[in-house]
């Protein structure tokens, strides 16, 4: 396989990433220490007015994704955001982090 088509290959995947709702990620099989760290820090992050997800990829990545709505309400979640949420969640699992992430959406005045 050449790089270009690795490349493409990458960024499907970081794009096919899919939310799943929070509690999902008691099925995941996480330490009793390591969901009570999730817990609280989706309570922090619902207190400042986001949505928390689970965000799972093919491949088994995974992140605990907060997501700060527009000014009009939405949580704008787009391929290029799903990608270096990937990217983000990736890394911080491979250094021995828990992968809690914030995604915040803005929009033009």
């Amino acid at each position: 396989m050449d790089f270009a088509n690795a490349s493409h290959g990458a960024t499907h995947l970081a794009r096919s990433g899919r939310l799943q709702p929070f509690e999902t990620l008691r099925q995941t099989g996480l330490s009793a220490t390591s969901l009570t760290r999730c817990n609280r820090y989706r309570r922090k992050r619902e207190r400042q007015g986001a949505r928390v997800a689970l965000m799972v990829w093919p491949d088994g990545i995974w992140c605990v994704l907060a997501m700060h709505p527009t000014r009009a309400g939405l949580v704008v979640l787009g391929d290029d955001s799903k990608a270096g949420a990937y990217e983000d969640a990736r890394q911080m699992i491979r250094d021995g982090f828990l992968p809690l992430l914030a995604l915040r959406s803005y929009c033009s005045p």
